[in-house]
């Protein structure tokens, strides 16, 4: 079977169940008592910890309660200086499947990465509001492009991610991510701060280390609150070591959930 197609049918399968289980959930609640007029905490499966965003590229650190379905859909344009920059698109969809574990499918450069990550992960220790703790996850790049010759296919990964929240002032997540066959580590560090009710700073470091190479990013960004539980993201990543992709990339993104 063709890498590609197979990949984006994986994809595809997954969309569709991450999506009926976010209806399901909505029917099911339709016939319990209304929530209060703030909305629940992340917890409850209603809204996400204390109001907050995501952050832009990070993973959160332990799963979504279960039911709840969220999605980060990017734009951005990036280049090297002195160059014409070049655009591109990434996604990162999230669902709490059961107690404790959680769904994460995720592709931060659709045009340029011929592979999607699609992954579970299972919260190890979280405290009583199930707010932070640590977790483990695994699972496997697959195909979604044109994969280089010589190259497998799908590509195994696994790691373990952290979240620590700090109720109404801010959020921080870590995560490492490590695939044996591209002998390639991900980490990414985020914290997310609440300025205003509408408003939140947010800074990030993604880095990639191999025995070639060793890239990481600095992204400050903003979030702006549209309405409980959709928010616009803007903000710039630069590189800040000599191994890079690209000097600077500005981005765009749709933070909701449901």
């Amino acid at each position: 079977m063709n890498g590609k197609f197979f990949g984006w049918s994986v994809l595809c399968v997954l969309t569709v169940l991450v999506f009926a289980l976010g209806v399901g959930r909505v029917y099911a609640q339709a016939g319990a008592d209304s929530p209060p007029e703030d909305g629940m905490k992340m917890g409850d499966g209603m809204e996400m910890a204390h109001g907050f965003p995501h952050p832009f590229f990070n993973h959160m650190g332990i799963p979504d309660s279960p039911g709840m379905v969220t999605t980060r859909i990017t734009g951005y344009r990036q280049g090297y200086s002195g160059e014409e920059s070049r655009s591109d698109y990434g996604f990162h969809l999230e669902a709490g499947l059961y107690d404790r574990v959680g769904l994460h499918v995720r592709s931060n450069a659709i045009n340029q990465n011929p592979r999607t990550d699609v992954m579970l992960m299972y919260a190890v220790v979280q405290d009583a509001e199930a707010e932070s703790g640590v977790s483990v996850f695994g699972g496997a790049l697959v195909p979604s492009g044109t994969i280089p010759e010589g190259q497998d296919d799908v590509v195994g990964a696994f790691g373990v991610a952290a979240r620590k929240v700090f109720k109404d002032f801010a959020i921080f997540d870590g995560n490492v991510h490590y695939m044996p066959e591209m002998k390639m580590v991900e980490t990414g560090v985020s914290g997310v701060f609440k300025a205003t009710d509408s408003l939140f700073p947010i800074i990030e470091l993604e880095g990639e280390l191999s025995k070639d190479e060793t890239i990481i990013y600095l992204l400050p960004a903003l979030k702006f609150k549209l309405k409980p539980e959709l928010f616009l993201g803007v903000g710039s990543q630069i590189a800040v070591t000599s191994d890079r992709e690209f000097d600077t990339r500005a981005l765009l993104q749709i933070d909701a959930a449901w």
